[in-house]
């Protein structure tokens, strides 16, 4: 069952969805300071009539034998009362603070915070009588024969008038507002749903593409989505690599495997065609000595195909430990040829690595030499750790020609003047997983007339990023 993929949305909903939310915070900014500055516009304009109506009754406002006296105009207030909605209330003091006229209830002014006291006029906002009301306060100074000093004027006009007034401003801009969203909403729908062609273009393309179809995806994408191209182009190029040498592999074992299981076939009958017991013993010793050539080639094979892909779950080990451990394990194969097997080098090699490849990797290395060695011969296995890590394997054996070198390391290639049992494989199997690691594989000759091979690994150790050239451009050959 095909797994379901999770449910998200797609690119142009989702530039929609944040572009849509971002216009929402700006179009509530806008209309808050729409408000506030329609509210102050509209203060601004009724309170000149304020202002005017306070300046008339102080224009009517003089001193008399009585005392303050006071003839309030009816175009003072008549000005203020434009609308049925809006209420007007005044007040004029004397100077000593009585109220001549008005409500005397009104509201005074704040006391100021500071010695310059308040500015003339003054306009502050109050609620009065459950109402909330503009007040200006304007003082205007009278003079008499008898009384001097400043009179003050409270002119108040509830603020119906001009809410309703910054309200309809307000409703203006929102309107305008509103279809520019819109308008910018339907811009951006149709920009977005052109700028994805191509990506439908592209999914168009690589959904009428075959299984075996990787090769690099070409099209032309936004420059947002070519990281994304490159990544794809990579994974298909990775695909490749691994079908290729899925391919390779198979096509090697069925070449390699085909000749020893017909070779198998061949001597089967013929021994079973025999009725001499001596003749019929000979035949199975062939068929003995072929069916472990087979086994060998088959491991040999896996073992190449698991090192030509590692799992890359580098771990820290230590390379001593595990190189005595293949020297242990090969030990046997040595006395059974009269080989004197043996270990040098540091304690303790901390690096990071794949530890079941590397062991395949050393038991290669001495197997190789193990088998072109003669008898009674000297294989030494070193490890050595200074700037950087190194494995070195020296033999007695025949050496290899210089020349030589470079194709050793090619799978089942083997040097025609050897009669060694082998296939081909293990010092391929030796670069593949030295490859792998980021390590250098080199030969050279061993100070006692045999073979050195000698694997260096990066520096630093424990890094696992490898300062080498790439496997195919190495100096080293190719397996012995």
């Amino acid at each position: 069952m095909t797994p379901r993929a999770p449910h998200t949305w797609s690119i142009r909903r989702r530039v929609l969805g944040w572009l849509f939310a971002g216009m929402g915070l700006v179009f509530a900014a806008n209309l808050i300071t729409s408000y506030y500055g329609n509210r102050e516009a509209a203060d601004s304009a009724y309170d000149r009539l304020l202002l005017a109506s306070a300046s008339a009754i102080a224009e009517r406002t003089a001193v008399r034998e009585e005392g303050v006296w006071v003839d309030i105009p009816y175009a003072a207030l008549n000005m203020l009362a434009s609308t049925a909605q809006d209420r007007v209330f005044y007040a004029v003091s004397a100077p000593d603070g009585q109220v001549i006229t008005g409500y005397e209830d009104l509201p005074l002014p704040p006391e100021p915070g500071h010695r310059r006291g308040l500015p003339n006029p003054f306009f502050y906002d109050v609620v009065y009588r459950g109402a909330s009301v503009r007040v200006v306060s304007l003082r205007t100074f009278v003079i008499g024969s008898n009384l001097s000093g400043f009179a003050t004027i409270r002119v108040a006009q509830t603020r119906g008038e001009r809410e309703a007034l910054a309200l309809s401003l307000l409703n203006q801009s929102a309107i305008w507002t509103l279809v520019i969203a819109i308008s910018g909403g339907f811009a951006a729908w149709v920009g977005i749903s052109l700028g994805l062609r191509p990506l439908d273009r592209l999914r168009e393309a690589l959904g009428r593409r075959s299984p075996d179809d990787v090769r690099p995806v070409l099209h032309d994408v936004p420059r947002e989505f070519k990281p994304l191209v490159g990544a794809v182009n990579g994974m298909l190029m990775r695909i490749d690599n691994g079908l290729s040498a899925m391919r390779r592999f198979i096509s090697d074992a069925s070449h390699q495997l085909k000749t020893p299981l017909a070779g198998l076939q061949v001597q089967t009958e013929m021994a079973l065609r025999e009725k001499d017991p001596d003749t019929i013993l000979d035949s199975l010793d062939k068929i003995n000595t072929s069916v472990r050539r087979t086994s060998r080639l088959a491991t040999q094979l896996l073992s190449h195909a698991r090192a030509a892909e590692p799992s890359g779950g580098f771990v820290d080990l230590d390379l001593s430990r595990i190189s005595r451990e293949a020297v242990s394990a090969m030990t046997p194969q040595a006395l059974a040829r009269d080989i004197d097997l043996g270990f040098e080098g540091v304690d303790s090699a901390p690096l990071r690595g794949d530890a079941t490849l590397l062991g395949e990797m050393i038991v290669n290395l001495i197997d190789n030499a193990l088998r072109y060695t003669p008898k009674g011969a000297v294989v030494t296995l070193r490890v050595d750790q200074n700037e950087t890590t190194t494995i070195t394997v020296d033999d007695d054996g025949p050496g290899i020609p210089a020349e030589k070198r470079e194709m050793v390391f090619e799978r089942f290639v083997r040097l025609q003047e050897s009669e060694t049992e082998g296939c081909g494989l293990g010092l391929a199997i030796v670069q593949e997983i030295a490859a792998g690691h980021g390590a250098r594989v080199t030969m050279e000759d061993a100070p006692s007339g045999g073979l050195r091979v000698r694997i260096a690994f990066p520096e630093p150790v424990a890094s696992g990023v490898s300062p080498f050239p790439s496997p195919q451009s190495s100096p080293s050959g190719k397996g012995r």
